[in-house]
Order: structure tokens, then C-alpha cells, then sequence
């Protein structure tokens, strides 16, 4: 019995020996382990053997005709070797897709990159008639609305009223700002008792100075000129807003009054109002020569303002002036659904121009001031 016990321990001992060296010198068979492929890599099966390659990453947009290069470690994409493997329309891998598109510096490219960081600023003059419809009805909420759709930021409204009773002693401009978010000026020119009417100014930047000052007058109705300084964004713009009188002789006097303030003024100068005149009217001649019409400038001469009501009266009254150091891009006439003046609306560039090493500022301007 012990003779054949050893014997059997030999031949098991034999038999492992064999099973262990067929094992280590054949390929298993893919289909018969039952083993998951590693999917931490890309795997490349050929007949002969099993390749393990680091999956390479492509910039979106293009693909490389040799994916799995055994150079792929050392892909660059600005690599002038590249782009002779490279092809713009192809099949993006899931592993593609994370990273970066490729920088392609064309002229097409700098062209709408620099007109998209054009900066437009929109003027409105919109003379309100107090929100008084046709009817005889105080509309205001619908006046805001108007104002809301032009998307203006620098706003000039005349015949705006304070505390009347015919508008349900509203503050009409506080009102409207509010809605707005605005900040704004009232240039009350009619002040019976508290009861005022006249022009307001709103603004989207800062107002940093505003004042109200009493054209000369021949008829009965006072009149006036707001003049406010504000900052757009570091930059200084005067604005004057304003509405002149019915009387030719009174507004040749008012315009000469007006064109005072302006010519004093350097950098950039605008001027928003109802004139009620004509663009080539005798008294328009003594306004300053550099303040350019935007209508007439960009071909709208023959866009009438008013009579919004109708058809009998077909005057350019309501315009926007701007000293010629702006640069004008567009302009718009749009109807009111209450007012008796139609909407005018102007685009200009706001460049900020470097002057002598820094920016010119309106915040700096204030702080060498308070330092002196």
C-alpha cells in the first residue's frame, strides 16, 4: 500500500509540472477567458500580438488621419508637421470632445471680433406731451413702455409734468426712471405752487453735475436747458437737453444763449431737444459749426418728427446733435401710440481714446480737483 501511494504522489507531482509549462508558453484564447478588456486604454489586436497604445488627444474640429500613432505623445496641434495630417470636417472620438477647438487667426475672425466690441451707446429725444393721449387720457405706463422699447441709455423727454392734477399729481420723471432704473435730472421751467412742467434728463451712468437754466424768452411760456455731465465708463459726455419756444426771434436768441454754454465745452457734447424749427432755420445757424444734425448726417433729412397725430404737419423738429469728435453709427424714427411727437433715436460709438499716457476720466478729473 505504501509502494502505491508513493507512485501516485510522482505522477500528480509530473502532471502539474506539464500543465504549468503549457500554460506559460500559449496566448489564451480572447473568447474562452471570460476576462472585461481594460478600458483605461485603447487596445490594438493583430494576429501576431496585443499592442497597448495611450489614447491621444485632438483639438475639436479636426482629425488626425494615423490615430493611434506610436508618436502620439508628442502631438501638437500648432505644429507645422501636423498640419499635413489634418483634415477640418471628420468624426470626433468621445475622448476628443474635451478638448479646446483650434485658434485660427483669419481676417474674417479679427473683423467680427473687433465689431463685436464696438460699444453703441442710444441717445432717445422724445418730446411726451405729458403722456396726454388723443383722447385727453394720461397714459404713462404706455410713455414708459415706449421709452423701455428703444433700449435707450441717455434720454432726453420734454413736456413733462410734476404734481398736476391732469396727470394725477404724478412726479412724471421720477416715475419713469424708477420703471427704468435710471438715474435722472428734472428741469422744472414752469413752477406754479409746487405744480411744475418742463424737461427731464435720464440716464443709465452716473450723473455726476446737473442745472436748469432759463432761456431768454419774448412770449409768455418760460423755457429751458438742462446741462448735466455724466460717466459712461470712466468717460465724460455734457449732455444738454431742451425745448424751445414758438416765437422765431425768441429761439434765435435762445439758440445764441445755448450755443454759448456748448462752445465753452471740450471733449465730447451732445445735445437732445425739440426745437420747433426746421434743421435749416435762420436761428439754427448761430449753433456751434462742429455740432453735427445725426439725421441729416446719415441720410434722414426728410424723416418728419411731428405731428405723430397726423399727416397735415411734416416737420423735423425733434433731432440730436453731436459734437463732431463722436462718431455716429445709426438713426431712427419711431411713432408714438400716445404722444403727438414721434421718437427719435440715434446710435453713437463710445471710444475711449487715450490722451497723453492714461485715460481722461471723469473720476479723475474730480479727484485732481479735490486734491487741489
Amino acid at each position: 500500500m505504501k509502494r502505491k501511494g508513493y507512485w501516485a504522489v510522482v505522477i500528480i507531482i509530473l502532471l502539474l509540472v506539464i500543465n504549468i509549462k503549457g500554460d506559460a508558453g500559449i496566448r489564451p484564447d480572447k473568447k474562452n477567458t471570460g476576462q472585461k478588456p481594460n478600458m483605461a486604454s485603447i487596445a490594438v489586436e493583430s494576429d501576431a500580438e496585443l499592442k497597448e497604445v495611450k489614447p491621444k488627444r485632438i483639438p475639436v474640429g479636426i482629425t488626425v488621419e494615423n490615430e493611434f500613432d506610436d508618436a502620439s505623445d508628442n502631438y501638437e496641434s500648432e505644429n507645422d508637421e501636423t498640419d499635413n495630417n489634418v483634415s477640418e470636417q471628420s468624426d470626433m472620438t468621445d475622448d476628443s470632445s474635451e478638448a479646446q477647438p483650434e485658434d485660427k487667426n483669419t481676417s474674417d475672425t479679427l473683423d467680427e471680433s473687433t465689431e463685436d466690441e464696438e460699444q453703441v451707446l442710444t441717445l432717445l429725444t422724445f418730446n411726451i406731451h405729458s403722456a396726454n393721449n388723443a383722447d385727453g387720457s394720461i397714459q404713462l405706463e404706455q410713455i414708459i413702455e415706449e421709452i423701455k422699447e428703444t433700449g435707450a441709455q441717455i434720454i432726453g423727454l420734454q413736456e413733462v409734468e410734476r404734481m398736476m392734477p391732469r396727470s394725477g399729481y404724478q412726479d412724471q420723471a421720477k416715475v419713469i426712471a424708477e420703471k427704468l432704473g435710471y438715474y435722472y435730472y428734472y428741469g422744472g421751467n414752469i413752477n406754479i405752487l409746487g405744480v411744475q412742467y418742463g424737461n427731464a434728463f435720464l440716464s443709465k451712468y452716473p450723473i455726476l453735475e446737473a442745472s436748469n437754466h432759463k432761456l431768454p424768452r419774448e412770449m409768455i411760456e418760460p423755457r429751458g436747458l438742462i446741462e448735466a455731465l455724466i460717466d459712461v465708463e470712466g468717460v465724460p459726455y455734457h449732455i444738454y437737453v431742451t425745448h424751445l419756444g414758438l416765437d422765431p426771434e425768441e429761439r434765435r436768441k435762445q439758440v445764441i444763449y445755448i450755443n454759448d454754454l456748448i462752445s465753452r465745452k471740450e471733449g465730447r457734447v451732445l445735445l437732445l431737444g425739440d426745437f420747433n424749427n426746421r434743421p435749416n432755420s435762420r436761428e439754427m445757424e448761430n449753433l456751434d459749426s462742429r455740432m453735427v444734425d445725426s439725421a441729416a448726417a446719415l441720410g434722414y433729412n426728410d424723416e418728419y418728427t411731428y405731428s405723430n397725430w397726423d399727416n397735415l404737419s411734416k416737420v423735423r423738429i425733434d433731432r440730436i446733435y453731436a459734437s463732431d469728435n463722436i462718431k455716429l453709427k445709426s438713426h431712427r424714427v419711431m411713432p408714438s401710440l400716445i404722444s403727438d411727437h414721434k421718437r427719435v433715436l440715434t446710435q453713437i460709438v463710445h471710444e475711449i481714446l487715450p490722451i497723453e499716457g492714461i485715460y481722461e476720466t471723469a473720476a479723475n478729473r474730480d479727484s485732481n480737483k479735490a486734491e487741489r
